[in-house]
């Protein structure tokens, strides 16, 4: 009886110990993801801001689209004569 009552103390305790360790080792790596995945967005948001002398168009107004496409119908043709040195 007393080897039992040893076998499932030493048995629980050691459940007990590995599954403390086992959410140690999953905290530390999502601690690591989080830390690397903020790292990258950091990053990321440093490579899209503009910097002093960037021009970015977000936007062009329709009204802008539809007269300047009036304005251009296209060029008159023009003969193309080869010359010879």
């Amino acid at each position: 009886m007393g080897f039992i009552f040893k076998f499932i103390l030493i048995a629980i305790a050691l459940s007990w110990i590995f599954s403390k360790l086992l959410q140690f080792f999953i905290r530390s790596k999502v601690r690591q993801f989080a830390e690397h995945a903020q790292t990258l967005k950091r990053e990321e948001d440093m490579r899209r801001r503009s910097r002093e002398g960037d021009i970015h168009v977000n936007h062009v107004p329709r009204d802008f689209q539809e007269k300047r496409s009036k304005e251009i119908k296209g060029g008159d043709y023009i003969d193309y004569e080869e010359v010879k040195d």
